[in-house]
């Protein structure tokens, strides 16, 4: 079950019995909730608010057509950016979506879902504005609203059709709940109700007189307000015309489709009471913000229906385990009421583990979504009761699986609770088809759907006159008719898109099996311009962008496209890669290196030198003298292509060294690596701020720039940061022989020592850098610690109440009970990042990463295969996916995802993201070559198969795209191998530098140096923190020894700004 981004504040538009509309919206502090949300990403997110609202609706019979016109006000001096996330009633899609652009409204066009994500995130990254509105799981809908500007106002249009379902016996009901916790400056509400002779009853409103009044075939009512802060609800009821079927056509292209809604009850049929039932209460992290006042309250009416039952309670989070069984005797059901009043919630959802027994029936509370693991129940003849009170919940599941077992599926936000009660406790009616009539096609919904009360249809006539007869029945035998009279002449309606509707209810019924029917969901979605699962809808800046990416335009842009593509042809498609392309060059460059067979004996540093080299002569520019130990090691920073820089002087212990001959940028000097090097390790010195005259000083060094950097050696590494031109004494005397771009290191016989390691190689973790989290201090941890162990998971409740929002959070937890040895809670806890939000592939990564650590490999397996599925065109979501595959034994599927990873395609302006990783990709099929045998490796060139075995490959993946992250390793001999020095001594060889996207970053080396090897990261912070946390790293370690290999995978979040994380160590 997956958690959608949530607000306690109370919102616009609040779903509740068979609500229409719609949007909640809200900025604050993020909790869980069952209503959309406005999230703002920034510093300054409380200055953007919705100013403006204006909704107008038409009903005509039952169905009705809403759009909402929302204005986005950014009062503050930054330009931010929101994201939009809001659920919509059951059987409802949003079919129209609309942005401005250039201070004109652009209508949205649709577009396979995954390909709007690839263009999107490809014209994104060029700072232009696109637009995208993508359905994500269950029935909830995602946008994002960007740029917000300084001081300005965007507008977002969406707008969808929807049935309007019987409340009760005698009325359709539309509800619009408007409570928002701040001021509009303007709220404006416009409401049509057609085809009805008798007014609609306003049942309740917001405080003043509403009335409908009637003007020409049509009842309006009006509502505008200035300054206004919606607090109540307008509610208003259209009487149903129980025996008079209502019915409305169109005729496209010589077919006539017809729309129709009729009454039907038959005699209410008792079931027989069962004698033990199975209540499976969803206890997730998700379905926390259920209404568990209506779902108590249906359960006490049957429970007194009923009277005597036997009911076993099961929980169903991340596990699904037996509670206890539960004797009601008479209706009294007190004791298990209170266990379901003070469930703790907590987990994802694994609809995996749920097995039926002997119950003679089972009551599922759920919101239907299976966060980690497949939507799919195994197989009864039992009867499954699904029931839910989440407005954001997987309706066509729940539908599916109780239609499935003869049972009924009860929302109860859509229905009153009488009737509610009638689905449980009585043998509901079933439509049954037709009477046989061959000029009838796709008529919806399926055979077997549950009827109760009002009852809607939508069909094709081959003629515009015909006669339908729809059969319902109790289970194969008809026992109620009705017939419909179909007239194309007087039932056209120009007022609704019939077909529209029509498509709407197909893809409705064909989503019940989305697998099976998704190629012709996907076609009816693009053709028809509504969301599903594989379809979106887009808007684009540019014209030149429709058609660089191939997408039909919106009406007005469609002429100048036209003319655009007739002269042009194909010459301004944008450009698609695949890393297939490159992989000769990238296999060549491995092969070329493995084959060199470097194997590296050490190199002594000589204590006395017979020569000295001047380095270049500087423009008039103030040197600076040295005094150190004559033994010592010089290393200077030159600007790239200046040749090298590294000397060795000889003198007494006066050493003058010029000024470089120009002033570097600062983006121009780069580690130059010392030339001297040998298997040993160097002792850290811990240098402090010292009298600018004492004698402890043994080291100092100064050049002067006009612009300089400052290079401090940690663990025989240089980390760069700028600073002011001229150097003080005391920070000279801080630096202490580790300054201005140059490296001194002391005698040798005084800072070195000899490595002595054993033989085995041994891998360890520095115990400080365990579990990086947002929270440096984590005190929710230190508080953990602190507790008797038998009150910790009980006192990890009560921290969570200020964490909710927070990945890091249940990261950390998790780790401190796995750490602790209870492995069953800690993946418990860390299964909540997965309902953290919608289809979110980072924190999935960050799942999937711990999981893998951790050899939790079949939940694994479902974490990547969902990114791999999400993030189709993305080479490393698709390793990702090949590495749990080939965790969980299924070779073969690993090595044919690998290769899929080389041939998927993407935009060239993603190139910065995705080229280079065929580097790691070709490494990791070499592995599996040489590991598994008997693998069908057709799809990959022979040549491309040559074994290169390495004795230690590490890689480093991250999980979020907009950060900068670098893997060092420093070697034995204190030569340190990273981005801008590939290439070492030792013979080791380092992959592709990514700046942006996920990496990875890979460093191999084929005959390893006795001795540490030092796993590090620098961690400039991404663009910004957002709900999906700080980054969160996988380190990949494979070492092999007479042939066999040997893997340990390493998780660790980082907070927003670290340099020089130490992450692992190998001894070797």
């Amino acid at each position: 079950m997956k958690l959608k981004l949530f607000s306690s504040a109370p919102g616009i538009f609040q779903m509740n019995l068979n609500v229409l509309l719609f949007f909640l919206f809200f900025i604050g502090t993020k909790t869980f909730a069952q209503s959309p949300e406005l999230t703002v990403k920034g510093e300054e997110a409380e200055k953007v608010r919705m100013n403006k609202l204006i909704v107008n609706v038409k009903v005509v019979g039952n169905i009705a057509y809403t759009t909402a016109e929302m204005h986005f006000f950014n009062s503050g001096t930054r330009q931010m950016e929101a994201e939009l996330i809001f659920p919509l009633p059951e059987n409802v899609s949003v079919s129209r979506y609309a942005i401005d652009i250039n201070g004109k409204m652009r209508e949205a066009v649709p577009v396979n879902k995954n390909k709007g994500k690839q263009v999107f995130e490809a014209i994104e990254h060029r700072r232009v504005d696109p637009g995208l509105l993508e359905k994500v799981d269950g029935n909830n809908f995602r946008t994002r609203i960007y740029p917000l500007m300084p001081n300005g106002e965007r507008i977002v249009i969406i707008g969808y059709e929807e049935e309007l379902s019987a409340f009760d016996k005698n009325n359709l009901a539309y509800q619009l709940v408007s409570r928002y916790p701040k001021k509009l400056d303007k709220f404006e509400m416009n409401v049509s109700v057609l085809g009805t002779e008798v007014a609609p009853i306003v049942a309740e409103n917001s405080g003043d007189e509403i009335t409908f009044s009637k003007w020409n075939q049509a009842f309006q009512a009006s509502v505008k307000k200035e300054n206004y802060q919606p607090s109540e609800k307008l509610v208003f009821k259209i009487p149903i015309q129980q025996n008079i079927p209502s019915v409305l056509m169109q005729n496209v292209g010589g077919q006539h489709y017809f729309y129709g809604s009729t009454f039907v009850e038959g005699n209410k049929i008792a079931k027989k009471s069962p004698t033990s039932i199975g209540l499976i209460w969803d206890n997730s992290l998700s379905y926390k913000t259920r209404d568990l006042k209506k779902e108590l309250a249906l359960l006490d009416a049957y429970f007194q229906k009923i009277k005597n039952t036997k009911v076993t309670l099961y929980f169903l989070n991340y596990t699904f385990e037996k509670q206890n069984e539960y004797v009601i005797v008479n209706g009294n059901w007190a004791e298990l009421k209170a266990v379901l009043e003070n469930t703790k919630y907590d987990g994802g959802t694994r609809f995996s583990q749920i097995n039926f027994t002997n119950n003679d029936e089972y009551l599922l509370f759920s919101d239907g979504l299976s966060s980690l693991s497949e939507n799919v129940l195994p197989k009864t003849k039992k009867s499954i009761y699904t029931i839910t009170s989440s407005a954001s919940a997987d309706f066509a599941f729940l539908n599916y699986t109780a239609m499935q077992t003869g049972a009924s599926f009860i929302n109860l936000n859509q229905i009153s609770p009488e009737i509610a009660l009638d689905k449980l406790a009585n043998t509901n009616l079933k439509f049954l088809g037709i009477k046989e009539n061959f000029t009838v096609t796709d008529l919806f919904p399926i055979e077997g759907t549950t009827v109760s009360g009002n009852f809607s249809f939508a069909g094709i006539s081959l003629n515009p006159k015909n006669e339908i007869t729809l059969l319902f029945g109790y289970k194969n035998d008809a026992v109620v008719e009705r017939k419909i009279t179909l007239d194309a002449a007087v039932q056209n309606t120009n007022d609704v898109n019939i077909e529209k509707l029509w498509a709407q209810k197909k893809i409705a019924n064909l989503d019940f099996e989305y697998a099976k029917n998704a190629d012709e969901i996907e076609l009816l979605g693009k053709k028809y311009g509504i969301i599903t699962k594989n379809t979106s809808l887009i808007v684009l800046e540019d014209i030149r962008d429709y058609i660089s990416y191939d997408i039909i335009p919106p009406a007005e842009l469609r002429a100048e496209f036209d003319r655009i593509k007739k002269q042009d042809h194909d010459n301004n498609l944008a450009q698609q890669k695949n890393n297939w392309e490159s992989i000769q060059s990238y296999y060549e460059g491995l092969n070329t290196w493995w084959k060199k067979n470097i194997k590296y004996q050490g190199q002594k540093i000589a204590s006395k030198y017979k020569y000295k080299r001047e380095a270049p002569l500087a423009r008039a520019v103030a040197s600076e003298t040295i005094k150190g130990d004559p033994d010592a090691a010089l290393t200077v920073d030159e600007p790239v292509g200046a040749g090298t820089a590294s000397q060795v002087i000889e003198d007494n212990s006066v050493y003058n060294v010029p000024a470089l001959p120009s002033a570097p940028k600062v983006d121009q000097v780069k580690f130059v690596a010392p030339v001297v090097a040998r298997a040993s390790e160097t002792i850290e010195d811990n240098f402090k701020s010292k009298d600018s005259k004492s004698d402890e000083l043994e080291a100092v060094a100064v050049v002067g720039y006009s612009t300089q950097k400052k290079s401090t050696l940690v663990g025989g590494y240089l980390a760069e940061k700028t600073i002011a031109p001229g150097l003080s004494n005391n920070l000279v005397q801080a630096l202490a022989g580790k300054v201005a771009g140059v490296q001194i290191g002391e005698s040798p016989n005084e800072v070195r020592k000899e490595l002595n390691y054993s033989m085995s190689d041994t891998l360890t973790f520095d115990s400080m850098n365990k579990d990086k989290t947002w929270n440096p201090d984590r005190l929710y941890l230190k508080a953990l610690a602190k507790a008797p162990k038998e009150k910790q998971y009980d006192l990890y409740f009560e921290l969570r109440k200020a964490q909710e929002r927070n990945p890091s959070f249940y990261f950390d937890v998790a780790h401190f009970f796995y750490n602790q040895g209870d492995v069953k809670k800690a993946l418990q806890i860390i299964s909540n990042i997965a309902d953290l939000g919608l289809e979110n592939h980072q924190l999935y990564k960050t799942l999937t990463y711990t999981l893998r650590q951790w050899k939790d490999y079949e939940d694994a397996l479902f974490t990547a295969k969902q990114v791999a599925k999400w993030r189709e065109h993305e080479p490393q979501s698709l390793r990702d996916y090949a590495m749990a595959l080939e965790d969980a034994g299924k070779y073969q599927e690993a090595f044919d995802q690998l290769i899929k990873a080389l041939e998927v395609n993407y935009y060239g302006e993603m190139s910065g993201q995705y080229e280079g990783v065929e580097d790691i990709i070709l490494m990791d099929i070499n592995r599996l070559i040489i590991e598994h045998k008997g693998l069908k490796t057709d799809k990959l060139a022979k040549k491309y198969q040559e074994k290169m075995p390495v004795d230690i490959r590490i890689i480093m993946n991250w999980n979020l795209m907009d950060v900068d992250l670098d893997l060092h390793v420093i070697e034995p001999n204190g030569e340190e191998c990273y981005y801008s020095h590939t290439k070492t001594l030792a013979g080791a060889r380092f992959s592709k530098d990514f700046t942006e996207g996920y990496g990875p970053e890979q460093y191999l080396i084929r005959n390893a140096v006795r001795g540490k090897y030092q796993i590090r990261t620098n961690y400039y912070g991404e663009t910004e923190l957002t709900e999906n946390g700080p980054a969160t790293i996988m380190v990949e370690i494979y070492t092999t020894r007479a042939g066999k290999t040997s893997k340990t995978l390493k998780t660790i979040q980082l907070g927003k700004v670290k340099e020089n994380e130490l992450l692992a160590e190998i001894v070797w």
